[in-house]
C-alpha cells in the first residue's frame, strides 16, 4: 500500500544536524545521544500525511513510502525550520534583566514577550537576542520508519483525540456517528477543530461530545 496525502501514519523518528541527534521518539536513542528528558513522553507517534502536523520536508517525504519501510532524507532550511530572519534579531536593552534580577550570557533562553529567544551577545547597556527558532538556518537530517498505516476508523478518531486533548477520553462510533467521552473539560476551539478533522479524513457525519462523571462528582 503506498502512503497518499490524507492517510493515517504511525512512524517513529530521529532528527539530527550535523551528527547532533536534537530530537526522536525513541527513548533508547535520546538516552544513548544524552538528549532524554523524564518530561519527555517517548514512543511512535500518529499523523494525518499532508496536513502538516510535522515537518513539511517530512510530510512531503512520507508520500510515496510503504507500511514497514524505513528511510532517511536531508531537508533544506526552507522545508524544515526556515531560514533565519535579521527582522528577529533584537536588541534588549541590560536594564530589563537586571529589573528582573537576571544575569543575563551568550547562549541564555529568555522568555521575552511571550517569544522564546537565545541571547546571542552581551555588552554594555544592550543585549542582542535572537527570537528565530534555535534550527532555523540548517539542514536537518531525519532517519523515519513507518510503522504502520492505520485504517480503522476506531484507531484514527482515537489518535486524534489523543492529538487533540490527550490520553484518558473514551471514544464509541456507532455508524456514521462518534462520541468522544471525557472527564475533563475541552475548549470550544480544540472541538471545533477536533470535529472538523473527524468529519474531512475519517468521513464520519456527528461528532458528540459528553462530558464523564465519576463516582465522586455523582456523590456529592
Amino acid at each position: 500500500m503506498t502512503i497518499k496525502n490524507g492517510d493515517f501514519v504511525n512512524l517513529d523518528y530521529t532528527g539530527s544536524y550535523e551528527g547532533k541527534v536534537f530530537d526522536t521518539t525513541l527513548e533508547d536513542v535520546a538516552k544513548k545521544e544524552g538528549i532524554y528528558s523524564d518530561k519527555t513522553k517517548y514512543g511512535s507517534v500518529t499523523i494525518i500525511v499532508g496536513t502538516n502536523q510535522i515537518l513539511k520536508g517530512l510530510d512531503e517525504a512520507i508520500v510515496g513510502k510503504k507500511e514497514g519501510e524505513t528511510f532517511e532524507v536531508k531537508l533544506p532550511p526552507e522545508k524544515a525550520f526556515g531560514r533565519k530572519n535579521a527582522k528577529l534579531l533584537k536588541i534588549i536593552p541590560q536594564k530589563l534583566f537586571k529589573e528582573q534580577k537576571v544575569n543575563p550570557y551568550p547562549g541564555m533562553t529568555v522568555n521575552i514577550d511571550n517569544m522564546l529567544g537565545t541571547i546571542v551577545s552581551v555588552s554594555a547597556g544592550r543585549i542582542i537576542v535572537d527570537f528565530n527558532h534555535p534550527l532555523s538556518g540548517r539542514e536537518l537530517d531525519y532517519k523515519v520508519k513507518i510503522n504502520k498505516v492505520i485504517t480503522d476508523k476506531k484507531e484514527q478518531v482515537k489518535s486524534l483525540v489523543e492529538l487533540y486533548i490527550g490520553e484518558g477520553c473514551k471514544t464509541n462510533i456507532n455508524d456514521k456517528k462518534v462520541v468522544v467521552k471525557c472527564s475533563k473539560e475541552i475548549p470550544e476551539k480544540v472541538k471545533s477543530v477536533l470535529e472538523n478533522d473527524i468529519k474531512k479524513y475519517i468521513k464520519l457525519d456527528v461528532v458528540e461530545f459528553v462530558k464523564e462523571t465519576n463516582q465522586k462528582e455523582n456523590k456529592s
